[in-house]
């Protein structure tokens, strides 16, 4: 009888308890030399939903240097057992202790295609193994097909479930279920040795909708370019592992035709890196340096181009100048807050054909004028740290290379727990920053959750502090680490502006802020919603004297917003409602 390894996403339906099981993890690192900081796996084994109260309370949610793996024996697989509950779980290997070093999972089993790059797994009632190689789906010696399917113009979903049969298992019908990714698209993956099955070979099968052969269930019948002329399905195996379209189901083509959407991107202001300019998303599975997604100047007029296919839906992308994230000759877009979404660019794809044109790192398609370089003192309050920190950083997107790279050493000369530094600062008006104690490559060390109402996303479930540069020498008002305020003041004891006054209260289609600012400063407006999310941003600019500004307002949601008024002496915030 063939043998094959039916990985995670073949499911079973799972008695679902409270109780934990043993699940361990193998991972075989032979095929790459294993840092000195040792192995280590990540994911959401603490607070498996998000939801605040800890399914598994001893192990940390996505920390890369918490759970570590070992290899008692010696023979390259590293090992940890973990005591989880029933549930499905995200995660990732790292050869090291830190996110630079975590592994690239194959698109054939990663959470989503061009997307989440995670791995998953299902737990159940019983003890269970999960044994890979390091960035591979499988074994060592084994490959993937990730078959996939599109129910979505379908009148209605077999209870039994969807499920997909071929030659590869048997051809049983109820065996190998699907799971849905996506909106109408069920995805399952299926690992199998090479040796049974070899390259090139046609691979022969279909989709159920369903979990037997009868009139139960609903069969296809395949004609066309993707048939092998008997009503079944035929795919040809490659060198890798294969990623199969996700046709609709019964034909040979998508359901809904791409989009031809067209990436623009003013360059003027940047010195372009050698490795050239790209685009990255979640329609790419975010890779920066594909060769696919760059940019071209075939003009020479500072604007670099693409035009690429990407099916209908909404997607996070950010350019790159360059084809890595971070390092020399390398960075990405550090995003102002009125068009960051969760640290990224944000595309509704929809239509025949549409164009998105920006500045790299600017919201608009026309490049602002950056100020002129001058020196930013940064000061930051250590006092309530415990234990105290033994260095203090800055990190930013202005510096070269960008964060951790260019870290600046600070200093506290006069110990009075307040660090300082000076750094000259040219590029866009508005940076982002973030101060780290202790060992600036320890993602653990920098600041993060206190950032959140003051703060932008940084795309990688994280929070960056904001500045607008004058072009003048500035010093940023002193905050304590990892707060929006100094230590020894609240939020809502700093007054950064006086006569606030807000109207009309409820608002419909316009919201008017009126108020007095008694210092030359620079004020950010934000309203956020009551999940946390920024839903209108106006930078106002350094002002001074009575001002009055107006939101627009007439699309949003009927709720309860809060609106802050951010600067460099604090943040100032009033509760209004819409409606």
């Amino acid at each position: 009888m063939k043998k094959f390894y039916l990985t995670m996403m073949c499911l079973s339906l799972f008695v679902w308890t409270s109780a934990q099981v043993n699940v361990t993890f193998e991972v075989d690192l032979n095929g790459a030399t294993p840092s000195d900081n040792g192995v280590h796996i990540a994911g959401n084994f603490n607070d498996v939903n998000y939801d605040g109260t800890p399914e598994n309370a001893a192990y940390t949610n996505w920390s890369p240097s918490a759970i570590a793996m070992s290899d008692d024996d010696m023979d390259g697989v590293y090992s940890v057992t973990l005591q989880l509950i029933a549930e499905r779980y995200e995660f990732k290997f790292i050869n090291g202790n830190d996110w630079p070093q975590e592994e690239d999972v194959p698109n054939a089993c990663q959470v989503e295609v061009n997307g989440n790059g995670n791995r998953e797994i299902w737990v159940g009632d019983a003890d269970i193994t999960y044994h890979v190689e390091f960035a591979s789906c499988g074994p060592v010696g084994t490959k993937t097909v990730r078959f996939r399917v599109d129910l979505s113009q379908e009148a209605a979903i077999s209870p039994d479930g969807i499920h997909v049969a071929g030659e590869f298992q048997g051809w049983d019908p109820g065996a190998t279920a699907m799971t849905e990714k996506a909106p109408g698209v069920y995805e399952v993956y299926y690992t199998f040795d090479p040796s049974v099955i070899p390259n090139g070979t046609d691979l022969e099968y279909k989709f159920i909708n369903g979990d037997d052969w009868t009139e139960n269930s609903i069969i296809e019948t395949i004609g066309g370019d993707c048939s092998a002329g008997n009503g079944n399905r035929l795919a040809i195996l490659t060198e890798t592992n294969t990623v199969l379209d996700a046709y609709c189901f019964n034909a040979c083509s998508p359901c809904v035709l791409p989009t031809m959407v067209t990436f623009m991107v003013n360059m003027s202001l940047e010195t372009v890196s050698p490795n050239g300019v790209h685009v990255a998303g979640s329609f790419q599975g975010w890779s920066p340096g594909d060769a696919n997604y760059e940019l071209t100047d075939g003009d020479a007029d500072g604007i670099y181009e693409l035009t690429v296919a990407i099916q209908p839906g909404t997607y996070n992308y950010k350019f790159i100048n360059g084809n890595d994230w971070n390092g020399a000759d390398n960075d990405n877009e550090s995003l102002p807050a009125e068009c960051n979404v969760g640290g990224n660019r944000e595309i509704i794809v929809e239509g025949e054909t549409m164009t998105v044109e920006y500045c790299y790192n600017q919201c608009t398609a026309e490049c602002i004028a950056n100020p002129d370089p001058a020196d930013i003192t940064f000061l930051v309050n250590t006092a309530e740290m415990d234990p105290a920190p033994t260095a203090m950083f800055l990190i930013g997107n202005f510096t070269d290379p960008q964060w951790q790279g260019g870290a600046v050493t600070m200093t506290d000369d006069d110990a009075d727990m307040v660090y300082t530094c000076t750094v000259n600062v040219s590029g866009p008006a508005e940076i982002q920053y973030k101060f780290v104690r202790d060992d600036v490559d320890v993602s653990a060390n920098e600041e993060n959750p206190g950032l959140a109402e003051c703060g932008v996303a940084n795309g990688i479930g994280g929070y960056n502090r904001v500045h607008v540069r004058s072009g003048q020498p500035e010093t940023i008002a002193v905050v304590c680490f990892d707060a929006c305020e100094d230590c020894n003041v609240s939020v809502a004891d700093q007054t950064i502006v006086e006569e606030l006054n807000v109207f009309p209260v409820p608002a419909t289609d316009n919201l008017n802020i009126q108020f007095n600012s008694a210092n030359s400063q620079m004020i950010r407006v934000n309203l956020i919603n009551a999940v946390g999310q920024t839903v209108v941003s106006e930078n106002l600019g350094r002002i001074s004297g009575q001002q009055v500004t107006v939101l627009p307002v007439g699309s949003l949601s009927t709720g309860v917003y809060n609106l802050v008024l951010i600067s460099e002496f604090g943040t100032q915030s009033r509760m209004i409602e819409i409606r």
